[in-house]
């Protein structure tokens, strides 16, 4: 086994236990006990727990790269929006066990606040959350969509997508991972679009000012 492979076996292992106990949690021990090995061989490669999580971060940075959606995002010529969101959604809601625990990873740095936590928001959530944002701004301008900012319009999208992948594979709520992943993430996808239809935001606005207007009507009488 070279080194490059004992080190990428090291920091599966770390993850999987920093995924069930988080950083602060985990001993070096932990993870030398997990693979059978010592604590020498894990401080050889990493001479300290913190450049463990840090390599464990960047594997994060390394995987969940939107590879398949930004090459139609930047280079394709034309493109169907839902058709990306729908893409973009289902790489995001794939997820094996390696998926999960970089899922409950990235929960744990959060709750720890840990501060690299922000360079992967930064380096690749907001660069997709960006694009939609731009596509939202884009499709207000040409009257397809609702007026309101673009970008909390986008976090709002990343929000719920997030919030669905935690439901099916970690809380594993029945009533979320019982559809299939593929009608989970066309959902999603279609939802979003639809609430921002400026034809479906008028009629439902239409819809408010009308039931408004008879309750006065109903007040009065």
């Amino acid at each position: 086994m070279t080194a490059d492979q004992r080190r990428q076996i090291i920091v599966q292992t770390a993850m999987k236990l920093f995924s069930r106990q988080g950083f602060r949690g985990t001993r070096v021990k932990d993870i030398a006990d997990r693979m059978g090995t010592s604590d020498a061989l894990i401080f050889q490669h990493f001479p300290t727990k913190r450049e463990l999580y840090d390599a464990i971060l960047d594997e994060i940075s390394t995987r969940r790269h939107f590879k398949d959606v930004e090459e139609v995002l930047y280079y394709a010529p034309s493109y169907d929006l839902e058709d990306v969101l729908i893409r973009l959604s289902l790489w995001f809601l794939r997820q094996d066990a390696d998926e999960e625990a970089i899922l409950r990873t990235v929960l744990y740095a959060a709750l720890e606040r840990d501060d690299l936590l922000d360079e992967l928001v930064d380096e690749h959530y907001s660069r997709i959350v960006g694009y939609v944002a731009y596509e939202v701004e884009e499709g207000q301008k040409a009257g397809r969509f609702r007026p309101g900012q673009p970008a909390t319009y986008a976090r709002d999208f990343f929000a719920g997508l997030f919030g669905l992948a935690v439901m099916r594979h970690i809380v594993r709520d029945s009533g979320y991972g019982g559809e299939e992943v593929e009608v989970a993430a066309r959902n999603h996808a279609q939802l979003f679009l639809r609430g921002l239809s400026k034809d479906d935001f008028l009629s439902a606005r239409k819809s408010v000012l009308t039931h408004t207007k008879r309750a006065k009507q109903m007040k009065k009488g």
